[in-house]
């Protein structure tokens, strides 16, 4: 890439990923750290990472604890100048994982209550029951796709573990 071409790169890169995480219910400014964070070689600190998105450090002090809080950047004491710095942490991809399981196993735990708290199809007036049936089948399917996926997932995180180690080693070797 051309001079400033990746800098144009990381600048829409921060804007997808500031868009992603407002879709989520989070501040955009979490997903524009989050990119900055991704892109950095290097730790960076609360004053550079405003700095560097033209926001205050108080902002970024508030939105940086969403990402440490999920586990999606660490906090690391700076040496002699008493900063703090942040960065990814190397298992980032285990924890992005580990999330979206947690939130699919939680939902599978309130289809599967939803459908143990359906009332019994006996007691139904004639007029519930055609409602009764169609939220049934659709609530039975739905759980057997979310007990699919953790099945195809299973040994998923292993499997990623090994192959990015693997793609390290050889980087390494070559030089990279």
């Amino acid at each position: 890439m051309g001079n400033g071409e990746f800098d144009r790169f990381r600048s829409e890169l921060m804007e997808r990923m500031a868009r992603i995480f407002e879709e989520s219910g989070t501040s955009p400014l979490v997903g524009r750290i989050y990119a900055l964070l991704i892109c950095s070689p290097e730790p960076i600190s609360l004053q550079e990472i405003a700095q560097r998105l033209g926001v205050t450090k108080a902002a970024v002090s508030i939105q940086v604890r969403t990402l440490e809080t999920h586990g999606h950047c660490l906090k690391l004491a700076g040496g002699n100048d008493r900063k703090h710095y942040y960065c990814i942490p190397d298992e980032h991809l285990q924890i992005s994982m580990r999330m979206v399981m947690e939130r699919m196993n939680s939902e599978l735990k309130w289809i599967e209550d939803t459908l143990r708290k359906l009332p019994d199809p006996q007691g139904l007036q004639e007029n519930e029951k055609a409602s009764f049936q169609v939220l049934q089948q659709r609530y039975t399917e739905l759980a057997v796709f979310y007990r699919v996926v953790f099945r195809r997932l299973d040994g998923v995180e292993e499997e990623m573990e090994r192959l990015i180690a693997d793609m390290r080693r050889r980087d390494s070797q070559n030089g990279q």
